[in-house]
C-alpha cells in the first residue's frame, strides 16, 4: 500500500507493508502499478462537526449529509466522510469531517489514489476508551476514543496538564470511561493522573498511519475512480495495440519491399541469361592446341630428377638446379667433370651436355666446381 499524506505545505509519500511504515520518494510510487493508493487528509486541512439526525437508515443518512455538507462548513467544493457515533430509536449522532476538493490539485497526477481518508479516522483503538497525546510539527494533539469510537480531538500550540483535564471534562460523560493515557515522545513529563499513563517513542512518520491497515478501505473509495490497476492495464493494452499496428505496418512494408527487390533480381537474371543465349561463342580450339603442345614439350621435373639421380655419380654434389622448358643448368661439385658429362649423355632424356665455363679446382682438395648446360629431349 502506498499512502500520500496531504498537508498544507506539501505531500509526503509512505509505503506500508506488514504494518511497517517507510517514507518513499515521489519517483518510487510511479512503479507501484498494482499497489493500493490511499490519500490521507491531515488534521490541519480538516473541518469537523458532530450533528444529530433523526433515526433513519444509513443510506438515507448519507444522502442527508451529502445535501447538507455545503451548509455545515465554510467550503465551496467540499468532500467529506462520516461516522455514526451513537444511535437510538429516536436519533442518530454522526461525526462529519470535511475538506476542500481543491486540495486534490496539489497531489501529483502520477499518484492516482483510489481512497481518501481524513486523518482523525485513522486514530483508533479496538473497543478501548483511551486518550492519545502526541506532537506533530510543533502542534500538540489530543484524541480521545470511547469504546473504540472517535470521541473528540483538540490541537494546541502549547500543552499543560490543565489543558488535558479541560479537554476530558468537555467530553463528559463519555470521558469518565477513559482509564488510559498514551503519550508519544518526550512531552508532558510532569503529568500526574489517576489514569494509567503509557509512554511510547515518537515515530518518524505520522502517527495516524499506524492505524491504516486496521480499517476497511472500501467505504473510503473515491467515487468515479477505476478499480486498482485498471487505468494502467488499459494504457498497457492501448500501447500494445498501437505497437502491434506499427509492427504490422512495418512488416507489410518490409515484405512489399522484399518482393519488389526479388522481382528486380529475377528480371536482371533473365536479362543476363538472354544475353548469354544470343552471344556468339568464341573458338578456343587454337588455344587448347597450343597448350597441349607446350605441355607435351615440357619435361616433367619429377621425371628428370629421378633420371639425374641414376646418372650423376656418387659423391657429386648438385649446388644449383634450374629447369626452363627443355634447358637445364646445373652447378656441380665433383672430382671428375668429364665422368659426369659422359654419364649424363648416356641418358635418353639428354640431347647434349656442355660445360658452362672452365672448371675451378677447390684449393687443397681434388674437387672441381663446374657448371653444365644440358639440352633435353621431349618426354
Amino acid at each position: 500500500m502506498i499512502v500520500g499524506y496531504l498537508q498544507k505545505e506539501r505531500v509526503d509519500f509512505y509505503k506500508i507493508k506488514n504494518e511497517e511504515v517507510s517514507q518513499i520518494s515521489q519517483k518510487a510510487f510511479r512503479f507501484g502499478f498494482f499497489e493500493k493508493k490511499v490519500l490521507v487528509i491531515s488534521k490541519e486541512l480538516l473541518f469537523y462537526t458532530r450533528k444529530t439526525y433523526p433515526s433513519i437508515p444509513l443510506p438515507k443518512l448519507k444522502k442527508a449529509v451529502q445535501l447538507e455538507v455545503g451548509d455545515l462548513f465554510p467550503i465551496a467544493e467540499a468532500d467529506y466522510a462520516l461516522r455514526v457515533f451513537e444511535t437510538s430509536e429516536k436519533f442518530t449522532v454522526v461525526d462529519i469531517w470535511a475538506w476542500s476538493r481543491d486540495e486534490y490539485k496539489r497531489v501529483p497526477k502520477e499518484f492516482d489514489f483510489q481512497y481518501v481518508i481524513p486523518e482523525d479516522l485513522l486514530f483508533r483503538e479496538e473497543e478501548e476508551s483511551v486518550l492519545k497525546v502526541f506532537r506533530s510539527k510543533g502542534i500538540y494533539h489530543l484524541i480521545a476514543f470511547f469504546k473504540g469510537r472517535f470521541l473528540g480531538s483538540l490541537s494546541l500550540a502549547s500543552l499543560s496538564e490543565k489543558d488535558v483535564e479541560f479537554f476530558l471534562a468537555g467530553l463528559l460523560p463519555y470521558s469518565e470511561d477513559i482509564k488510559k493515557v498514551i503519550i508519544y515522545g518526550d512531552i508532558l513529563r510532569d503529568l500526574t493522573s489517576n489514569r494509567v499513563i503509557t509512554r511510547l517513542p515518537e515515530p518518524s512518520y505520522p502517527l495516524s498511519l499506524e492505524g491504516i491497515s486496521k480499517i476497511n478501505l472500501r467505504e473510503f473509495k473515491v467515487r468515479g475512480v477505476w478499480p486498482l490497476g485498471m487505468d494502467f492495464l488499459l494504457r498497457v493494452l492501448l500501447y500494445a495495440l498501437a505497437g502491434y499496428s506499427v509492427f504490422l505496418f512495418l512488416s507489410a512494408h518490409y515484405y512489399d519491399k522484399a518482393i519488389k527487390d526479388l522481382r528486380g533480381k529475377i528480371r536482371e537474371l533473365d536479362r543476363k541469361i538472354s544475353s548469354l543465349e544470343i552471344k556468339p561463342q568464341k573458338d578456343y580450339t587454337g588455344l587448347i592446341s597450343e597448350v597441349n603442345k607446350r605441355v607435351s614439350e615440357t619435361v616433367s621435373p619429377l621425371t628428370l630428377m629421378n633420371e639425374l639421380a641414376q646418372r650423376i655419380p656418387i659423391g657429386a654434389t648438385v649446388n644449383r638446379f634450374v629447369l626452363n622448358e627443355k634447358k637445364l643448368e646445373m652447378a656441380i661439385t665433383f672430382e671428375d667433370p668429364l665422368e659426369v658429362i659422359e654419364l649424363l649423355e648416356s641418358s635418353k632424356m639428354v640431347k647434349s651436355v656442355k660445360l658452362g665455363g672452365a672448371p675451378l679446382k677447390k684449393t687443397g682438395t681434388r674437387l672441381y666446381d663446374f657448371t653444365l648446360k644440358v639440352e633435353l629431349n621431349g618426354e
